[in-house]
């Protein structure tokens, strides 16, 4: 059981403390808790439909917004009554093992979601199988939300500033790895994927781009 008392702590125990709720897998922190190297690098092989759907994106960028606008379309505006089912499960993540879903089972078109870079996906979509939305935003905005969503997490049981966490978020040491290796990586390997690139703010201002993937 963790505490909700946050306590200050200084770079050296602030790393530990990292170290202990995450590994690292090709470049990427992933939280111990949620998934696993072998979950991670089992991705991979995942067989892809042509029908299927992925929502990407670095995390704190839209993806629980992105991912109810998706679920609305496809399922025509909750008509199968699919808002009384948890998101995780109308789109779950790909990376993520806890809810061992049984993805081969699941009807057509399939909803997924990843915060993965474009290198540790199905080795399927690089050949253009599937389609991918990725939605981006500006790094000020995405790292400071993120800032206060490391604030919120239990396990992390210490205060940290937005100065030191600016310069983790920077440097990629954080859950997710580097903001802009995972967009640049994305954006300059897009002709190898079947992609649509959206930024939060475009959405904000309308959402008539999202039709282009139904």
């Amino acid at each position: 059981i963790f505490s909700f008392e946050k306590v200050t702590m200084d770079r050296d125990a602030l790393e530990e403390a990292f170290n202990a709720l995450s590994f690292k897998h090709k470049g990427i922190y992933f939280e111990t808790r949620h998934t696993s190297p072998e979950e991670v690098e089992a991705v991979e092989d995942m067989k892809i439909r042509d029908s299927d759907v992925f929502l990407v994106t670095y995390r704190k960028s839209g993806t629980a917004w992105t991912q109810q606008i998706l679920s609305l379309i496809f399922n025509e505006g909750h008509r199968n009554e699919t808002e009384h089912v948890d998101t995780r499960l109308r789109m779950p993540w790909i990376e993520y093992g806890i809810h061992k879903f049984d993805f081969k089972s699941r009807p057509s078109p399939r909803l997924f979601t990843s915060h993965l870079p474009y290198y540790l996906m199905p080795s399927d979509v690089r050949f253009r199988m599937g389609k991918i939305i990725y939605v981006y935003r500006n790094p000020k905005d995405a790292m400071v939300s993120y800032y206060h969503f490391y604030k919120m997490m239990p396990a992390l049981k210490y205060e940290i500033s937005l100065e030191t966490f600016m310069e983790l978020f920077t440097s990629g040491r954080v859950f997710g790895g580097s903001w802009f290796d995972h967009v640049r990586g994305w954006y300059t390997h897009k002709e190898d994927f079947n992609i649509l690139f959206m930024t939060y703010e475009e959405m904000k201002k309308g959402l008539l781009v999202i039709g282009k993937i139904s």
